[in-house]
């Protein structure tokens, strides 16, 4: 059974439950090795992904997969701190590091899973980073008018606010805060 099997089984799991990118990032980290998604299968359900229950009986596994696990429950959950710190993420390696950085765009919905047909019978899990180079062009594109904006300002700009014909002065709506009212 390859990851694209894995993956699918677990979100059949869900009885066609509408999955968001937080289920997305943890089906594909708990489907990554055979020994993780034979112990995540049992605690994935319609009502979620019972993570309590998974730690538990993932006791006695090697370090690399409880992180894997633990990362999957952080993404899934949103909530809490997670143990795996950037620095223990950064000692696992290939291809568990590059699993759960991918995990992390596709938990921002910035890359998207997709399961397609490869031709011999089995399926092929590939991510789609369509919405992330949507974003990337969107930034260079606000950058560049921000670039293009300074370069057509006057140099003298910034030495006040509301500054008209040589005079500067401030505008002020609302009631003076006491704290400004004292230091005048």
């Amino acid at each position: 059974m390859n990851q694209a099997q894995r993956y699918k089984e677990l979100a059949a799991r869900t009885e066609g439950k509408m999955l968001d990118s937080s289920y997305h990032a943890a089906f594909y980290l708990l489907s990554c090795e055979q020994v993780i998604y034979d112990v995540a299968k049992r605690h994935v359900n319609a009502m979620g992904i019972g993570f309590d229950g998974l730690r538990r009986s993932m006791r006695g596994f090697d370090e690399t997969s409880l992180q894997i696990v633990e990362v999957a429950h952080n993404l899934f959950k949103w909530t809490g701190k997670c143990r795996v710190t950037p620095f223990d993420v950064s000692r696992m390696g290939y291809p568990y590091m590059e699993l759960v950085c991918n995990a992390i765009w596709i938990a921002s919905g910035e890359v998207k899973v997709q399961i397609r047909d490869a031709g011999n019978g089995k399926p092929k899990l590939l991510l789609d980073s369509t919405p992330y180079q949507r974003t990337q062009r969107l930034h260079s594109r606000m950058e560049q008018m921000y670039t293009e904006m300074l370069e057509e300002q006057p140099e003298d700009m910034g030495m006040g606010l509301g500054e008209q014909n040589g005079e500067t002065g401030v505008e002020m709506f609302g009631e003076p805060d006491e704290d400004m009212e004292m230091e005048r």
